[in-house]
């Protein structure tokens, strides 16, 4: 079966969820839920997203991001790989976290934003399993925020939506929108047994087929995988290095290779290769050490962002074939 198709362009809006495997929590402890929001936060600046409502559930996550460069797939892999490998690196245990691929529904701004963000931020006593009572009380969620019942996240964008009511009590506007109004339309959109990828009028749908035309055509360009021969010795004429030293563990004390911690990152990304293929690759007798390295590189471009950038790049040029 194939994937599903993600329409990508500049300032779109998305509503995206995932959910643990097998409706497993991805959620454990408050500090899992602080450490997907600075996952989020490090999303945001890294790819330039706008995030303009979220609601972190036990055992998955709604988000409504707009995307201003056209590129959600490459912020959501980064939000959802880098909290799985926190997650089991805390947690002590090992694979995917969640149940596949995110779900992204690209959304009507104009006609049906508000509404989604209204559903988003009631998920906490929709939910089968009542885990609050007033929805102002659930901290996971950007509501609070919204009602001016909590902090705000630098990185949460309000005045968006905020705008759509056209209102001058913004707050008590939406508290009463969210809390007392309801739109059938929307509840049986998402009530439908298979969510569609698209909501939004007919005028919408028919502005974004050239779109859907050019996604289709990207996702098959980009389908084309790079071979770890070639991301390595790509690598290695960037950093002046030979091949040896970056698929060959250096023995004794553990320091920064940065040129073999890059050729595993982007090895994992571009090749399509499983973990224990990327150890045969880079000669360690266990996959675990592929999947700790990549832990190692994403701790250290939180501590330093020109490491980020440098990766960025590399990727960027990989990707394109454009010399650096």
């Amino acid at each position: 079966m194939s994937r599903p198709l993600r329409i990508e362009y500049e300032n779109a809006f998305y509503h995206v969820m995932n959910r643990g495997r097998g409706r497993e929590n991805i959620f454990l402890s408050d500090n899992d839920f602080k450490y997907f929001l600075h996952c989020i936060e490090q999303a945001s600046i890294r790819f330039n997203i706008e995030v303009h409502s979220y609601c972190l559930m036990t055992n998955h996550y709604y988000l409504l991001i707009k995307t201003p460069d056209a590129n959600l797939g490459r912020a959501m892999k980064h939000i959802n790989g880098l909290y799985t490998q926190y997650f089991n690196r805390v947690h002590n245990t090992d694979g995917a976290l969640f149940r596949g691929r995110y779900k992204a529904v690209l959304v009507d701004a104009d006609n049906y934003l508000l509404h989604v963000s209204r559903y988003i931020h009631r998920n906490p006593i929709e939910t089968n399993i009542p885990l609050v009572e007033e929805l102002a009380k659930y901290k996971w969620s950007s509501y609070p925020a919204f009602i001016k019942r909590g902090a705000t996240p630098k990185w949460l964008v309000r005045g968006f939506i905020f705008s759509l009511q056209g209102k001058k009590r913004k707050y008590a506007a939406y508290k009463q929108f969210v809390e007392y109004e309801n739109n059938k339309e929307i509840s049986a959109f998402y009530s439908a047994k298979k969510l569609l990828s698209v909501l939004g009028c007919e005028d919408f749908i028919e502005n974004i087929k050239d779109y859907i035309v050019k996604s289709d055509s990207e996702r098959k360009l980009v389908s084309k995988k790079r071979s770890a021969d070639d991301v390595i010795a790509y690598l290695a004429k960037h950093f002046n290095v030979e091949v040896d030293e970056i698929i060959t563990v250096k023995k004794g004390r553990k320091e920064k290779n940065l040129p073999r911690w890059f050729a595993i990152k982007l090895c994992q990304d571009l090749t399509g290769l499983n973990l224990q293929a990327l150890a045969d690759v880079f000669n360690v007798k266990h996959y675990s050490a592929i999947s700790k390295t990549v832990g190692r590189l994403n701790a250290l471009m939180i501590e330093d962002k020109k490491v980020e950038l440098q990766l960025e790049k590399l990727r960027d040029c990989l990707i394109s074939e454009v010399k650096i």
